[in-house]
């Protein structure tokens, strides 16, 4: 397919057009910026911003304090010591059920 000659002055005639506007833009914005770095918030907005995030869904009815037992339960738990709770933890993580759990949840369903 070949190209006609008009067709090469009309693309050179555009292609000068797109070099005086980007010449133009680059007088009216002047030196190109480079991005700004990404700073991240300090922990302190981060907490603020949880906090807010909690409010809103506690006002929703989504989120809920812990009764009473829970946090009992919570208080007992950072009570103990470390190599305690690495011992329980592991032994949770190890435990081999004679069931598979799914099995086990279904027949608590019915």
């Amino acid at each position: 397919m070949a190209i006609a000659v008009s067709e090469i002055k009309k693309m050179q005639r555009d292609i000068a057009t797109l070099k005086k506007e980007v010449a133009q833009l680059k007088r009216k914005n002047g030196k190109r910026r480079e991005p700004k770095p990404v700073v991240l918030p300090a922990r302190v907005s981060r907490t603020s911003e949880n906090e807010r995030v909690l409010a809103l869904l506690r006002s929703k009815g989504m989120v809920s304090e812990l009764p009473p037992e829970a946090k009992a339960r919570a208080a007992r738990w950072d009570a103990l010591p470390e190599e305690e709770k690495k011992r329980i933890s592991d032994e949770f993580f190890n435990l081999k059920l004679d069931k598979p759990l799914s099995d086990i949840i279904i027949e608590n369903r019915s």
